[in-house]
């Protein structure tokens, strides 16, 4: 029987990229706004994850929802009853109570098959970072790695998958609880741009606050270029939210750190883009210490 790798929608692989693997599934899940309701798996390319972000522009704020809990035992259970090893790499529970639901469709699947090999793993990780670690791990499993093993492999390393990222209008993060009012009005008025990443838990952290937006880019290829694992894995993720010159500039940094760089261009999804905004522009990499 196969092995099976899980993951969610938060993780911002593209569509193209999601249909070229094997024993691979991506959970849908679900936005809303101005009153209608969507499902977003990954992006394929079509004019909806722009018609989101043109939304939100126009003032529009949406709301996303969790996995179902049903959704979860339907698509566990038929794995394991089929045979299969299954290993689910879920959304940083940092930023959602999605781990916790698996979690417990896990438990709940197990009492009903006790010899499965079903594995619920909480990365730590969101959108294209998520979406990086699902690549490695994808590498790891192709090569042979069974899941109790890869398992181990993706909890004892999530640490070191740095996300960094940094958004062009602090109202975004605020309407999301991330910034204060009167942080997100004072940063917007000055142009400031905070430069975030993902801590050890898996929340959001404002880690510095630079003028203008080429230098909050510039700043992310500095964090790059001081603590990349380059030998380790020489891949990083690049992506945008409706910005793609930025997310050009970006990448020449990058490259010009590291020619023989290998970058993913990403979009950030609706799930992830719901919450950041148009404008957001993120980096991420294996680093050579955790966070």
């Amino acid at each position: 029987m196969a092995f099976y790798l899980l993951t969610d929608a938060a993780c911002d692989l593209d569509r193209a990229f999601v249909e070229k693997q094997e024993n691979f599934y991506v959970f849908p899940m679900n936005y809303s706004i101005n009153g209608k309701e969507y499902e977003f798996t990954s992006y394929d390319g079509s004019p909806a994850l722009k018609l989101l972000y043109d939304q939100m522009r126009d003032g529009a704020v949406p709301t996303t929802a969790q996995i179902n809990l049903n959704d979860y035992l339907d698509v566990f259970t038929r794995l394991v009853q089929e045979g299969h090893e299954v290993l689910y790499l879920c959304f940083s529970s940092g930023l959602s109570g999605t781990y916790q639901t698996a979690v417990l469709a896990r438990s709940m699947v197990m009492e009903k098959n006790p010899d499965a090999r079903l594995y619920v793993v909480d990365t730590l990780c969101a959108a294209a970072g998520q979406g990086l670690l699902i690549y490695f791990a994808l590498q790891q499993r192709d090569n042979g790695m069974d899941a109790a093993t890869l398992a181990d492999w993706v909890t004892d390393n999530r640490q070191h998958l740095m996300h960094w990222f940094t958004v062009d209008k602090l109202d975004y993060l605020y309407r999301g609880g991330r910034v204060s009012r009167s942080t997100a009005l004072m940063g917007d008025m000055l142009r400031i741009k905070p430069v975030m990443n993902v801590n050890f838990e898996g929340k959001l952290v404002a880690q510095d606050k630079v003028a203008g937006r080429k230098r909050s880019l510039k700043a992310m290829a500095e964090r790059y270029e001081q603590t990349a694992d380059r030998s380790r894995w020489n891949t990083v993720a690049i992506a945008h939210g409706d910005c793609e010159e930025d997310a050009e500039y970006l990448c020449e940094k990058v490259r010009q750190i590291n020619p023989d760089v290998q970058i993913l261009r990403l979009r950030v999804g609706a799930i992830i883009g719901s919450h950041t905004g148009p404008g957001i522009m993120t980096l991420f990499f294996w680093s050579n210490q955790p966070r």
